[in-house]
């Protein structure tokens, strides 16, 4: 089959592998239509991602049409337009008992090693993953919907509501879908913080109330400035260092939430003085689970969401090359990179 590989650290091309097939009788075999380019998938072309290993057929936000479907599948058919969550847990660790195998210790991600992702033509994915596209969601659309289920995990974890002050760190593919998911509760509030002007525009189109260049403006100041004194109820870091992290200390309220959903750099700490002080809550976002897809599939449907912003190029497949190169160097203005069969 066709796909987009990652031989070794910074090489990567198109080239045939071969098919993956259907193992057990609750397997769906999904021809990909368009995938993106993650960040943890530049990671992996640099041979930094702690499990997406070259070398690798990575990609994990994806959409297609399924081909084949095992012998006790019974909620899907061939032709059906999909999308899946590209995680599953053990189902048997404490985690998954209660709902949460999006922590499961030993869950299995699609796009590493041992389970070639959707940089493949084909993919093959357990029937409990899958997700079925209604309506007119587009294929484009389609492989978004893994980045917004991220931020709507983080929207519904903190409850976003009417009248709160949101705060954004980070205007990339994460925090613009923060942005999209928390905007459907109405909050009084969304402020996106960024260094990247373009990035700041696209998040004022999709409906951010203010816009904060952080190398340009002192981020606490504004923000204070916003909330009229008060801070952000919750703020949310899509971008992690640790100036960051103490920014956000400072920039939210007393008694706030702090929502990390950003992979931190090793050894960054926390400001554990104002987090005390203020008695702040910091609570960890990992990816999602399958209610946040729903969710994010039925906001799509409703034209909740604005997506078009979000996707700056699309690359055919034989073209990996290039559209890796742009989501890594970044070359002109992108937020969203993808790659289409």
């Amino acid at each position: 089959m066709r796909a987009g590989f990652i031989e070794k650290p910074e090489v990567a091309y198109f080239k045939e592998v071969e098919e993956p097939q259907i193992q057990n009788p609750t397997d769906v075999k999904i021809q990909v239509k368009v995938t993106g380019i993650c960040g943890s998938e530049v990671h992996a072309y640099h041979g930094k991602h702690p499990f997406r290993i070259p070398p690798v057929v990575s990609g994990h936000e994806f959409s297609g049409v399924i081909v084949e479907v095992g012998s006790q599948v019974t909620k899907y058919r061939v032709g059906d337009r999909v999308t899946a969550e590209p995680h599953y847990g053990c189902g048997h660790c404490i985690e998954c008992s209660e709902g949460h195998y999006n922590v499961c210790a030993a869950k299995k991600v699609l796009g590493s090693n041992g389970w070639s992702g959707s940089f493949g033509e084909f993919i093959v994915v357990p029937e409990q993953t899958v997700v079925k596209l209604d309506g007119g969601v587009t294929f484009e659309q389609g492989a978004l919907i893994e980045p917004l289920a991220v931020g709507m995990h983080a929207v519904r974890q903190n409850d976003v509501s009417l009248g709160q002050n949101i705060l954004i760190i980070g205007a990339g593919t994460i925090g613009l879908g923060v942005s999209l998911c928390a905007k459907i509760a109405n909050p009084a509030k969304i402020i996106m913080a960024d260094v990247v002007d373009n990035n700041l525009e696209i998040a004022r189109k999709l409906g951010c109330t203010d816009t904060i260049n952080s190398a340009k403006e002192d981020l606490e100041a504004r923000v204070m400035e916003i909330t009229g004194g008060v801070g952000a109820d919750i703020t949310f870091l899509a971008f992690g260092n640790a100036p960051v992290v103490e920014a956000a200390a400072k920039c939210t309220r007393r008694c706030g939430v702090i929502s990390e959903i950003a992979i931190m750099p090793n050894g960054v700490g926390a400001p554990f003085g104002l987090i005390q002080n203020k008695e702040l809550m910091v609570r960890g976002s990992n990816m999602y689970t399958r209610k946040d897809y729903e969710v994010v599939v039925d906001a799509l449907n409703k034209g909740l969401i604005q997506t078009d912003l979000m996707i700056s190029r699309i690359y055919p497949i034989e073209q990996m090359p290039e559209a890796m190169e742009m989501a890594d160097k970044r070359t002109e203005p992108v937020v969203k990179v993808m790659m289409k069969f």
